[in-house]
């Protein structure tokens, strides 16, 4: 008997949308129609196509015919998804990745301003404005079915670009991608369901009052805190400034442009309870109300002369040739919703953050120090 599959392109779009619509999970899906649920998301992704009787059960559970299913030929096929998008602020062609989380679709700009000094990095999609709203058109050779895969963390620590880099999961399909933001709008981002993983670090950098942040916003218990790194925090300057700062004190004299980080931000909150120790206010401090969107940024604001001191990590400090006076260590934790342990990409990512390759690649970092990174912790 021909198999109705064959010889047909397959739009994978059709297969993961319809099962979508109707509520079942793709592990459910492949259960239903006798194959594993890594054979089902290689079908959905377009890299395998189906026998006779498999095809056959995937129209009957999906309430379609094969030929509508699989399509006809086709050279080409544009995935478009509806998304939601955490920003009010992108326009049409922004570059974006793609997450699935609380069964929707959610984009996050891709290049930012925090971001771009590296370069520009992989998106999973374009944005597209239509009259019913954003639409996310995936980029071509890529499919929906792998990025339903993806991971989104959100955070301050420039080593997350390393855990996501890092290629862990080998085999599964998706990736983790970085959304690069202070502690606070992290934290937000999780408890709206728009990433999957949260970075945060206190004020004072303890990893007490990281907990009490956490007991804060999820007194029902419902996330689990895992260590992640410990960084040198300390005040960056530019060259030349090191010789005459003495501290925070020296911030009030108006002689001295600080770099400040956003509100919510774990730097910003340790430079407003410093300002608050010696008596200072903020808009006295030049360059106060001038905000960076990361370390990497307050770096380049002191490069270029715009600003003299900014506080951040010696590893950032160290690689832009700035000087550095410390201050103390940050501890510098992740936080995951129970719920989503179990994603395979999500215990993948954990178990990477216990492998000797990656915790060696985050301690050759200078200042850095990352012996506990994975271990889950007990928030009493």
């Amino acid at each position: 008997m021909k198999n109705p599959a064959q010889g047909l392109a397959l739009p994978v779009h059709k297969m993961a949308e319809k099962r979508r619509a109707i509520g079942i999970s793709q592990a459910e899906l492949a259960r239903r129609c006798g194959v594993t649920r890594q054979f089902m998301n290689l079908m959905e992704s377009g890299r395998v196509l189906p026998n006779v009787q498999v095809a056959l059960k995937l129209a009957v559970e999906l309430g379609s015919s094969v030929e509508e299913l699989f399509g006809g030929r086709e050279t080409e096929v544009v995935e478009e998804v509806p998304v939601r998008l955490p920003a009010e602020n992108m326009p049409a062609a922004t570059r974006i990745n793609l997450a699935w989380l609380a069964r929707r679709w959610v984009g996050h700009r891709t290049d930012t301003v925090a971001s771009l000094g590296g370069g520009f990095h992989e998106a999973d999609a374009l944005l597209v404005e239509t009259g019913a709203g954003w639409r996310a058109r995936v980029g071509r050779g890529k499919a929906l079915a792998d990025m339903e895969h993806n991971v989104a963390v959100a955070g301050c620590d420039p080593a997350l670009a390393l855990l996501a880099a890092a290629r862990i999961g080998a085999g599964l399909p998706g990736r983790c991608f970085w959304v690069n933001c202070g502690s606070g709008r992290a934290l937000e981002l999780l408890a709206g369901g728009w990433v999957h993983v949260a970075g945060l670090h206190s004020g004072d950098g303890r990893e007490e009052e990281n907990l009490r942040e956490v007991a804060r916003l999820d007194p029902e218990g419902r996330w689990q805190v895992v260590r992640f790194t410990r960084w040198e925090q300390g005040w960056m300057m530019r060259p030349g400034v090191g010789k005459n700062f003495g501290g925070v004190s020296h911030l009030g004299s108006g002689k001295l442009r600080l770099a400040n980080r956003e509100p919510g931000s774990g730097s910003r909150s340790w430079i407003d309870g410093q300002l608050r120790a010696m008596g200072l206010a903020g808009p006295v401090v030049p360059g106060y109300g001038r905000e960076f969107e990361s370390h990497w940024e307050c770096a380049r604001a002191l490069l270029r002369g715009e600003a003299d001191v900014a506080t951040g990590p010696r590893a950032v400090a160290e690689v832009a040739g700035l000087e550095f006076v410390p201050t103390g260590e940050v501890a510098f934790d992740l936080v995951v919703p129970r719920a989503l342990l179990a994603l395979p990409r999500v215990a993948a990512l954990l178990d990477g953050m216990r492998a000797r390759r990656l915790r060696g690649e985050i301690e050759s970092l200078p200042g850095y120090r990352a012996g506990q990174a994975g271990s889950l912790v007990d928030r009493g």
